[in-house]
């Protein structure tokens, strides 16, 4: 295979080895296998109309099949529906050419829809090597999902998340070498050894704008959920059921006290934080997308923020941002001072930011808030662990949970984790949320929890309760957060 990937621009249909499927300029998404729809959601930003495409997944499978078994490929599972996902195409393109290798787009929703089987999803024979492959793998952990593949044979663990084409090379060259090629051995089956709860109270649900991307965040100390939906944000008001537009455009992460929010800029242009008085002023009186960052830190260019608190001394707090650098993690600490006479917040970073757990490679990572702990998926072993993060850029192995799962919510005392795992199937045991309790080594699976979203990951709110996204059956249909008290 030549150096460089050759394109033929074709449409629908069944698709050679060789080629990738180019669409017009309209965001694709699958009404039924072998059909599209034009989906509502706005573009974040203008791409290539080439990359903005889907391809059933019969047809790669097809393709891969005819040209197996020493062909290699990508396979990049993406919704129109998260920003982020759809922001990896060109990076992921340009990755596979850089490779020498094929790349195929194709519909997260699709195989969510083939691993519940639900009805016309069931998968065909050629398809059903490549789609349990791909749910081996974990692919449903997350969107993106990048899949490497020698002929019919994924390689090692889905390659989660978003990022730039130099890493997607690096980690799809490891996985061809024969590096990160790890499985769980005996998996945890999260979802058979979940003792079932009954709520005290009956689960409330609340309307959503839209369908929300995967990461959304309780603010603490209110009655307020920060999402993203169609590449804006909202903050979801539980007292009177409200959507309202906030600044930013995905992924709003609020600080453990509730007083500052940290998001990746637009642009690439670095972490910026807001000023969480501000926002919420400015946010109830109907000018919420105006508000402007108190502080920029271009040297974090990284997506998925997570926040811990270090320390309070006084008006200061530090803080330490943690993110998913492309190729592990990356955090730096800010002491963020406040002057008492005119309540001015101020943000200073403490030293360069930090590339911790050095040696491993990590995927998915969601800082706890004492800043001092991490849970990420370890590439090697293809299941999500909880890390010490140790002076001099080490990690210690705290606990390995024996499974792949979504990216974990962190209980505010550190001691609880939710999560949801990629599930198969459409018994109820394998469906829902899960908190495992690292106190007693016990799980229990939320109530009401069996409709949930595997992909958008949940959050807890307050002290004994969960919240989770609840997604409609069809982009048209409306979605709803799940909030279920009584979770000990």
């Amino acid at each position: 295979m030549s150096s460089r990937r050759r394109v033929v621009p074709i449409v629908w249909g069944v698709i050679a080895c060789g080629a990738i499927a180019w669409t017009s300029a309209v965001s694709l998404v699958p009404a039924h296998e072998g059909s599209v729809q034009a989906a509502s959601h706005p573009l974040t930003s203008p791409l290539d109309a080439r990359v903005d495409s889907i391809t059933p997944l019969a047809d790669v499978a097809r393709a891969t099949h005819a040209c197996a078994p020493d062909c290699g490929a990508l396979v990049y599972a993406w919704t129109p529906r998260m920003p982020l996902s759809r922001l990896g195409i060109p990076h992921v393109v340009r990755a596979a050419e850089d490779l020498g290798m094929e790349v195929w787009l194709v519909s997260h929703d699709e195989l969510q829809a083939r691993a519940e089987q639900v009805s016309g999803a069931s998968p065909d024979a050629a398809a059903t090597l490549l789609v349990d492959g791909m749910l081996d793998a974990g692919v449903l952990a997350h969107a993106p999902a990048l899949v490497v593949m020698r002929g019919e044979a994924v390689l090692g663990t889905a390659i989660l998340g978003y990022k730039r084409a130099d890493a997607y090379a690096s980690l799809v060259s490891a996985r061809l070498a024969g590096l990160d090629l790890g499985y769980p051995a005996e998996p945890t089956p999260y979802a058979r050894i979940a003792h079932d709860v009954e709520a005290p109270q009956t689960p409330s649900d609340y309307e959503v704008v839209g369908l929300p991307g995967a990461y959304f965040r309780w603010v603490p100390y209110t009655r307020l959920i920060a999402y993203e939906s169609d590449g804006r944000i909202y903050l979801l008001d539980l007292a009177d059921r409200q959507s309202r537009v906030a600044p930013g455009f995905v992924d709003f992460v609020p600080t453990p006290d509730g007083r500052y929010f940290v998001t990746p800029g637009r642009s690439d242009e670095g972490l910026v934080f807001f000023d969480a008085a501000e926002v919420l002023d400015a946010v109830e009186a109907g000018r919420g997308a105006a508000v402007q960052p108190i502080f920029n830190d271009a040297r974090m260019r990284d997506q998925y923020p997570s926040i811990g608190i270090l320390q309070r001394d006084g008006s200061r707090t530090r803080y330490r941002v943690l993110t998913s650098w492309f190729e592990g993690l990356l955090y730096r600490d800010y002491d963020v001072s406040v002057n008492a006479s005119t309540g001015v917040s101020s943000v200073r970073p403490v030293g360069e930011p930090v590339v911790p757990c050095r040696g491993m490679r990590l995927s998915t990572p969601i800082m706890a808030q004492s800043g001092r702990e991490v849970a990420a998926r370890d590439e090697s072993t293809g299941t999500t662990k909880i890390l010490e993060m140790l002076e001099g850029g080490t990690c210690r192995e705290v606990a390995d949970l024996g499974a792949a799962t979504s990216k974990v919510a962190w209980h505010a005392d550190g001691q609880k984790l939710a999560f949801s795992t990629p599930r198969r199937g459409t018994a109820r045991g394998e469906q829902g949320i899960f908190v495992f309790d690292r106190r007693t080594g016990t799980t229990v699976r939320v109530p009401a929890s069996e409709g949930a979203s595997g992909l958008a990951f949940p959050d807890f709110l307050g002290e004994e309760s969960v919240v989770f996204l609840v997604p409609s059956a069809t982009y048209q249909g409306t979605s709803h957060f799940r909030v279920v008290d009584g979770i000990e």
